[in-house]
């Protein structure tokens, strides 16, 4: 079985993670067999991501830092599409990247995002002005007792570089997308 020994940084992260180790362990011994679905940052109307960075790129408040962040992609007719297919199939286990086949930089990422909207693109801000705004966020909101849609643990996986080996997927559940890439999917959006 495919298992992947890490220690997230983010605490969304490290959740995850220890529900897919629950899930396997759990499943040990029993005729259920576990199938993990690791989906990478997934675009399309109504995803409350892309909304709010919508929302945030016509307001002009839409900022990224300057490193370079590496992330990949699927739209989300690809993750129902994928969902689907590893339902339907027999024999699956273990975890399955479900990406598509062209990794890209964030930066590049919002900057297609707003120009496909007609927005536009995001400022870059030095990396502490994250660190400032998340915590002013997270005060404001333990003060008012609300939800924040800015947190230290967004802004950390955010700032976390990740690209999956997709072959599993490909070779076992969706051989083929129907957005294999962002200049695909932008049509979905």
């Amino acid at each position: 079985m495919n298992v992947l020994i890490v220690e997230p940084k983010s605490l969304h992260a490290r959740t995850r993670l220890a529900a897919e180790n629950y899930l396997i362990d759990a499943c040990g011994g029993l005729s259920m067999t576990p199938v993990i679905l690791r989906a990478g940052v997934i675009y399309g109307l109504g995803v409350k991501l892309i909304e709010a960075a919508r929302t945030l790129m016509r307001w002009r408040l839409m900022a990224i830092w300057p490193q370079p962040t590496c992330i990949h992609l699927l739209s989300f007719a690809d993750f129902l599409h994928c969902g689907q297919c590893a339902i339907a199939k027999e024999q699956r286990h273990g975890i399955y990247n479900l990406c598509d086949d062209q990794p890209l930089f964030l930066n590049e990422f919002l900057h297609r995002l707003a120009n496909h909207w007609g927005c536009p693109k995001p400022r870059r801000l030095p990396k502490f002005f994250f660190t400032v705004t998340e915590a002013a966020c997270e005060a404001i909101a333990g003060l008012f007792h609300v939800g924040t849609p800015l947190t230290r643990d967004i802004i950390q996986m955010g700032m976390t570089s990740v690209v999956a080996d997709t072959r599993r997927k490909k070779g076992e559940i969706a051989p083929c997308l129907i957005y294999p890439s962002l200049t695909e999917g932008l049509a979905d959006l």
